[in-house]
C-alpha cells in the first residue's frame, strides 16, 4: 500500500463533482490465526456512486477505525486504481455512521478541502456485492441456511434445543458411555425408537450421532470399506459440538439476537444431515423436537440409571423420563442396550477414518516395513554363532523361514499365500495364524479363531517342558516370539469381544512369561484394569514396574494417589513427578487441546505425541474420577514453568497394540 498523502498534497488535486460512497461490512467468513481467538473480518469499500465502479476495496482483522477509514480515502483520492481514473477530489462524501462523518470532517477541514459529507447506509444493492466477495473468499462453497429456515422451527424451540444441548455437555455424559453403547429413545411424538450414540469417549469429536433404523446402527457397527457407502439412505443424523466457525451465519445472528446458550467456545451445538447425493441439509422439526427431548432425557438416564454390571459394561434398563420443553413437560422412553450387536461380526480390521480425510501428504510416506522380519536374519546368525537358531523340528523351521520372507513381503496376497504354505508344511507355526488374523480374517470371531490356533499351535510347538523351563525369560528366546504375538492378538480380541476377564488373565501371564515386557503389554493391561475399576491391582502392577518412566506410568499414578486421599501431599508429589516426566499431558487431559482424529505412529519420552497416546488411552480414568480434572487445573495454575523434556529416542506407541499400523484405541472412538 502507498504511504497516506499529506494534506496540502491533496488540497492540489483537482475537484470534480463526483459523489464517493463509502461502506464497511463485516464479513460471513472467518479468519482462524494459530493459538488465536477466530474472528469475522471486515472490509472497507469506496464506490463512484456516478458510474457505479469501485474505487477502492480493502480487509481489516478487526473493526477499522475512523483514522484507518480517512487513509482509505485520502489513498483513493490521490492514487487511485488506473481503471478508475486520474487522482482528484469527489465533491460529495457519503458515509455510514456518524463517528466516521465527525472524524472525517476534522480531517477535511485540516486540509481546507469543502466537500460535503453526507450520513447515510449504502442502497440495499451493496449487500449483493458483499454476497459475491464472501462466495469468493469461501471459494465459492454454497452457505449454509439457519434453523430458523426450517419449516415450524420456532427461535423457541431453537433455544430450547441449544439449552438442552448446553445441559448436555456440562454433563459430559461421554465418561460413561463410547460410541458403541447405543441407547434407544422414543419420543412420543414418534411411533418408533431412534437411536443415539454419545460421542467423546476418545476426546475427539463430541456430540450425538443418531439413526432412525435399527439396521443402520448394524450396518454402521459392521464396518464398510468406504466411509460414504455406511451412510443411510436417510441420510446420517448427528449434532456435533464445534467451535464457532463452524455455525452458519444465520444461526449465529439468531443466537445474537434471541441470546441462545452455548456451554464453551468449543460447544457451539451443530445439528445437521448428511446424504449422500447433495451433502448437508438441515433437520426436520421432528428432528429438532427429538434432540430437543433426548439432549435432556440421556444424561438424566446416565445419572441415575445406569448401573455397572462388573464386566466393563452396564446392566440393561429401560426408563421413562420427564423433560422440561419448550412446549412443557415431557415423557421419554430411554433403553440400554438399544439392541444386540454382535461384537464378533464387526470387521476383523477397523477403518481408520483419519486415512479418508485429506489430512496428509503420501507421497512422503514411510517406505513399508514389517520389524518382524529382522527375526530371520537374527535366527541365521544365531544358527551360525553356535546357537540353537532353530527349533529341532524342521518341518517348523522350513515353515518358520517362509513366514520371516512373509513379513519382509510388501504384497497383501502374497504375504497370505505364503502363511497358508507355511500351514501346509507345518500345522505348528503359530506366526501362520497371526498373519492371517490379521490380514486374512474378515470378522473379528474369525480373527479369534486364528489366533487361538496360533496359540494353540505355539504351545504344541514348545511343549509343556520349555514352558516349566523358561518361564521368565520368554521372547528373549527368539523361537518364543511367534507363540508370544499370537498371545498377545487372542488378548486383544477378547477384549474387543468384551471378554475382558478373559483377556486380563492372558496379560497377566504374559507378564509372568516375559517380566521384561518387550511388547508393552503392561500398558495395554493397566488401561483394561482402569477401566474394570479393579485399583489394587492397578497399585500392584505400578509398583511392580515402578521404574518405568513413562507418561502412562507417572500419569497414572497421580491418579491413583489422588484418588486415594483427593489432594493429599503424595498426590501432589506423584503429580509433580508427572509433569517432570511430560508438560504436555495436562493440555489433553484438561480439554484445552482435543485429541486429534490421527494418533501418532512413534512417540519419545516427554513429547507431545506421548501426551497424546497416552490422553487418547486415558482421558476418561481422569474424566471418571471426581475432582481429578480440576485438581489437576489447579496445579497447572501454580506449578513453575516445566523444564524442557530430555531427547529421546522414537519409539513404537506404548500400550498401543497395533493393526496394520492403526492403534487400537480407535476402537473406542469411532
Amino acid at each position: 500500500m502507498p504511504r497516506v498523502p499529506s494534506l496540502s498534497s491533496l488540497a492540489k488535486l483537482p475537484q470534480t463533482s463526483e459523489t464517493w460512497q463509502i461502506a464497511i461490512a463485516q464479513l460471513r467468513t472467518w479468519i482462524a490465526p494459530p493459538d488465536e481467538a477466530p474472528r469475522r473480518p471486515y472490509a472497507i469499500f469506496i464506490f463512484n456512486n456516478d458510474d457505479g465502479s469501485m474505487m477502492f476495496l480493502d480487509l481489516a482483522e478487526y473493526e477499522p477505525e475512523p483514522d484507518q477509514v480517512r487513509d482509505a480515502l485520502f489513498k483513493t483520492m490521490a492514487k487511485p486504481a488506473r481503471e478508475v481514473g486520474p487522482p482528484r477530489l469527489p465533491e460529495t462524501i457519503i458515509v455510514p455512521d456518524p463517528d466516521l462523518a465527525e472524524a472525517l470532517a476534522a480531517s477535511l477541514a485540516e486540509a481546507r478541502l469543502g466537500m460535503t459529507i453526507i450520513e447515510q447506509q449504502p442502497p440495499t444493492e451493496f449487500q449483493e456485492i458483499v454476497r459475491e466477495l464472501e462466495a469468493s473468499l469461501r471459494g465459492d462453497e454454497p452457505e449454509h441456511p439457519g434453523l430458523l429456515s426450517v419449516k415450524g422451527v420456532t427461535p423457541e424451540l431453537v433455544g430450547s434445543v441449544f439449552a438442552a444441548a448446553a445441559e448436555f455437555y456440562r454433563a459430559a455424559p461421554w465418561i460413561h458411555l463410547n460410541n458403541s453403547q447405543v441407547l434407544a429413545v422414543r419420543h412420543p411424538a414418534e411411533p418408533n425408537d431412534r437411536y443415539a450414540a454419545v460421542m467423546g469417549n476418545g476426546g475427539v469429536e463430541y456430540g450425538l450421532a443418531t439413526y432412525l433404523r435399527w439396521a443402520d446402527v448394524e450396518r454402521m457397527h459392521s464396518g464398510v470399506d468406504d466411509p460414504m457407502e455406511a451412510l443411510p439412505e436417510s441420510g446420517a443424523h448427528s449434532l456435533f459440538y464445534d467451535s464457532i466457525t463452524r455455525l452458519a451465519f444465520d444461526d449465529l445472528d439468531a443466537l445474537e439476537k434471541y441470546g441462545w446458550e452455548v456451554a464453551g467456545e468449543d460447544a457451539y451445538p451443530i445439528p445437521v444431515i448428511y446424504a449422500k447425493k447433495i451433502g448437508a441439509r438441515r433437520p426436520e422439526l421432528i428432528d429438532m423436537l427429538w434432540y430437543e427431548a433426548a439432549l435432556r432425557a440421556i444424561p438424566i438416564f446416565v445419572r441415575d440409571h445406569l448401573k455397572p454390571d462388573g464386566r466393563g459394561d452396564y446392566q440393561p434398563i429401560e426408563k421413562t423420563i420427564e423433560v422440561a420443553t419448550h412446549a412443557g413437560p415431557l415423557k421419554v422412553d430411554v433403553k440400554y442396550p438399544a439392541g444386540e450387536l454382535s461384537p464378533a461380526a464387526r470387521p476383523a480390521q477397523d477403518i481408520d477414518w483419519a486415512d479418508f480425510e485429506d489430512t496428509e501428504d503420501d507421497s512422503e510416506a514411510m517406505p513399508f516395513f514389517d520389524r518382524r522380519g529382522m527375526e530371520g536374519i537374527l535366527a541365521q546368525m544365531g544358527g551360525q554363532m553356535g546357537g540353537a537358531g532353530e527349533s529341532g523340528d524342521p518341518n517348523l523351521d522350513r515353515a518358520q523361514r517362509l513366514m520371516y520372507q512373509a513379513w519382509e513381503e510388501t504384497n497383501p496376497a502374497k504375504r497370505i499365500a505364503l502363511a497358508h504354505q507355511a500351514l501346509s508344511i507345518s500345522p505348528n507355526c503359530a506366526d501362520a495364524y497371526v498373519l492371517l488374523a490379521e490380514e486374512e480374517a474378515d470378522t473379528v470371531g474369525r480373527a479369534l479363531e486364528y489366533y487361538q490356533q496360533g496359540v494353540a499351535a505355539g504351545e504344541h510347538a514348545l511343549g509343556p517342558e520349555y514352558f516349566r523351563e523358561y518361564a521368565g525369560d520368554f521372547w528373549g528366546l527368539l523361537e518364543t516370539r511367534p507363540y508370544m504375538r499370537a498371545r498377545e492378538g487372542l488378548a486383544e480380541t477378547l477384549w474387543r469381544l468384551n471378554r475382558k476377564d478373559e483377556a486380563v488373565e492372558h496379560y497377566r501371564d504374559m507378564l509372568r512369561l516375559n517380566p521384561n515386557d518387550n511388547q508393552g503389554v503392561r500398558y495395554v493391561l493397566l488401561d483394561l484394569l482402569l477401566l474394570l475399576d479393579r485399583e489394587d491391582d492397578v497399585s500392584k502392577l505400578i509398583r511392580k514396574y515402578r521404574d518405568d518412566w513413562s507418561s502412562v506410568w507417572r500419569y497414572t499414578n497421580a491418579l491413583l494417589e489422588f484418588r486415594k486421599s483427593a489432594a493429599s501431599a503424595q498426590a501432589r508429589k506423584a503429580l509433580n513427578e508427572a509433569f517432570k516426566q511430560n508438560p504436555h499431558v495436562p493440555a489433553y487431559l484438561t480439554g484445552k487441546k482435543r485429541i486429534p482424529n490421527r494418533l501418532p505412529d512413534t512417540i519419545g519420552l516427554g513429547d507431545e505425541n506421548e501426551a497424546i497416546s497416552y490422553a487418547a488411552n486415558h482421558l476418561n480414568h481422569w474424566r471418571r474420577t471426581p475432582g481429578a480434572v480440576d485438581w489437576l487445573i489447579e496445579r497447572m495454575e501454580t506449578r513453575p514453568a516445566p523444564p524442557q523434556p530430555r531427547p529421546a529416542a522414537r519409539r513404537k506407541c506404548a500400550g498401543t497394540a497395533r493393526v496394520k499400523g492403526k492403534a487400537r484405541n480407535r476402537d473406542k472412538r469411532k
